[in-house]
């Protein structure tokens, strides 16, 4: 019987039949495709043994003038900044307050313990940290009082619980002492979105045109928690998403938190509620995208673009000596986010893509309407790369390389039909520029991210998969990617090959599958019978002695049928020497009209790459 090669089309392609994709790969999980063909990808282990808390969306590298690397992390509950494998929690104080004398109530046998403070403006889930307690006794320590906790629950708008780390031996309503501090964090922001919160009250695209959001507004200052991450000079700007502008300063030391710009000394006007920052690295600006007035600190205006003075945070205030200013967008009804490019800044309205840039005085900057009708998924959809912008839509992938371009995509609705249109804003664009690719983390069925999709921009191909992912940055002064989890670790993408989030590491379960295809091209009506399978396979870079990968051929009668009883088998190095030796064939007895083609591997220790594999297939009458 003549042999058969099977040469399958680069990418994955769900869009079209397995008629019109025959010979085209029609699903993935953890594959990318080099040259053309499948191979699976690098594994990945802990960055670090220490966990953070809340769950991490934004990521950003920086290099301080002393040749410190920093990494800024935004979580939902917390601001950090890790150096040396190390998370530094420097987020910002909202209040400090010298609180009533005496405020720890206890009770014997309890950790519980009730904290009087007036007018405290706390919330449960809010972080504290007490100093200056002193007991009379050892019913609990003043060590112990005197550390971080997080609020129980509020008991009025004067006292609140937390839970101490030791139970107290007796009860006692006037502990602490009289010189007790209480220093209340930044209040923690919502994991997922829920509707009835935030500005507009609902998540874009959630709601047709003119209809109602779905429910009333109960809690506006509660939404999901959002950080934009940029460095000014060596020093970090945290933005929450409609919230205060803060800065860490390296010089200060990791044991000093983030201060509101606010509240820097000679601060004018700055604004108070943001929805995202960019720096204009050229000419030294800070710029606040749908931020508040300098005539009406406190009311957002959603399209409104305030710049402080060059080479400074504090002066916001225009005058005639400086080059501090604002302007507002006349296009979409509020600004979703902003990128700052290569090119300019990218700003994002709910139905346009302006470019903001730096024009001199006496307007300093300047905005021109890119497109008109566009879109974006959430305010981390965008990424640039060698000076191309990639973003997803709310129902398309576009690139900006000086025009508006939509990207044809082959996943496209399997991305959009499946995507989680409540949780859209937690969709994130990150880079793997050694692997040429951009890739949009994104929620489906459930509340957290759990699938990817990735566009080879070198190969202009699509492939997808599963990945529990928050946040994503490509490799800066770190040889590979940095990656967010949802065990809240951070993660060294690409390195090794497995899954190194257990111990011992587990295997990354890679595999491509084809759609179904006719061996012997002819009418669809044939039956065609398979007798051998000669696999080309390579395993380069496997950590183990006998990788393995299980080849699997199925027969498939009609494309609106159920599938046939498949023959596996499991393809091996034969001998561990440099030069690749392989099974040299598998036997095999089927019979179908059709069939589909799959590779995969769940072992630890294996790389793999699929080449050209043949098969010996004859025609085999009609019944």
């Amino acid at each position: 019987m003549p042999l058969v090669k099977l040469k399958f089309k680069p990418g994955v392609d769900k869009e079209g039949t397995d008629y019109e994709n025959t010979f085209g790969w029609s699903n993935s999980d953890k594959v990318r495709f080099r040259q053309g063909y499948p191979e699976s990808i690098g594994g990945w282990i802990k960055y670090s043994n220490n966990i953070f808390l809340g769950f991490c969306r934004a990521l950003l590298q920086w290099t301080a003038n002393d040749g410190a690397n920093y990494l800024g992390m935004g979580t939902s509950k917390k601001l950090y900044v890790e150096s040396g494998e190390a998370f530094y929690d420097v987020t910002p104080i909202r209040a400090s307050s010298a609180i009533n004398t005496n405020p720890f109530a206890l009770t014997g046998g309890s950790a519980v313990v009730t904290v009087t403070d007036t007018s405290h403006g706390a919330s449960a889930g809010d972080f504290v940290t007490f100093s200056g307690a002193t007991s009379s006794d050892s019913r609990i320590t003043a060590t112990v009082m005197n550390t971080e906790y997080i609020i129980d629950s509020i008991t009025s708008a004067n006292a609140y619980v937390v839970t101490m780390s030791i139970t107290a031996n007796g009860s006692d309503a006037t502990e602490g002492g009289g010189s007790v501090n209480a220093a209340y964090q930044i209040s923690v922001g919502l994991d997922s979105t829920v509707l009835g919160t935030g500005w507009g009250v609902d998540t874009y695209g959630a709601e047709g045109w003119g209809v109602a959001a779905s429910g009333a507004a109960t809690d506006i200052t509660a939404q999901l928690r959002i950080w934009s991450l940029a460095p000014f000079g060596e020093n970090l700007i945290a933005n929450i998403r409609n919230g205060g502008i803060f800065q860490w300063v390296a010089t200060d030391g990791l044991a000093v938190r983030a201060v509101n710009l606010k509240d820097l000394a000679g601060s004018d006007t700055c604004p108070t509620i943001c929805r995202t920052v960019v720096v204009a690295a050229e000419s030294r600006h800070l710029l606040a995208l749908a931020c508040d007035a300098s005539d009406t600190i406190g009311t957002q205006d959603p399209l409104l673009i305030r710049w402080a003075d060059a080479e400074t945070l504090t002066t916001w205030t225009p005058d005639t000596t400086n080059t501090a200013g604002s302007l507002r967008l006349n296009t979409g009804s509020q600004i979703i986010t902003g990128l700052a490019t290569k090119r300019d800044i990218l700003v994002w309205t709910d139905t346009s893509l302006n470019s903001v840039s730096y024009v001199g005085p006496p307007f300093f900057f300047g905005t021109k309407l890119i497109s008109s009708n566009t879109s974006i998924m959430g305010p981390k959809s965008a990424i640039e790369i060698d000076g191309i912008t990639y973003w997803m839509g709310s129902d398309n992938f576009y690139l900006y390389d000086g025009a508006t371009k939509t990207i044809p995509c082959t996943l496209r609705d399997d991305v959009f039909i499946n995507i989680n249109r409540s949780q859209t804003y937690k969709t994130f664009a990150c880079t793997n520029v050694g692997e040429s690719e951009v890739t949009w983390f994104y929620c489906t069925s459930t509340d957290e991210v759990t699938h990817y999709v990735t566009y080879n921009y070198a190969q202009q191909i699509w492939y997808g998969g599963t990945m529990t992912r928050t946040a994503w940055i490509d490799r800066n002064h770190n040889d590979n990617p940095i990656a967010a989890g949802t065990d809240l670790y951070l993660y060294d993408q690409e390195l090794g090959l497995d899954d190194g989030s257990t111990s011992p590491a587990t295997a990354v379960n890679s595999f491509c599958e084809s759609a179904a295809f006719e061996p012997i091209p002819g009418d669809g009506w044939h039956f065609t019978f398979l007798n051998k399978l000669i696999p080309d396979l390579t395993f380069v870079g496997s950590e183990t002695t006998n990788p393995v990968a299980t080849i699997t051929l199925t027969p498939k009668n009609f494309p609106g049928g159920g599938l046939g009883t498949g023959d596996a088998d499991t393809v091996t190095r034969s001998a561990a020497t440099p030069v690749e030796a392989y099974t040299r064939e598998a036997y095999i007895r089927l019979r179908g009209r059709s069939y589909i083609y799959r590779i995969e591997n769940s072992t630890v220790g294996v790389r793999w790459r699929d080449g050209n594999p043949r098969i010996e297939a004859r025609p085999d009458g009609r019944r």
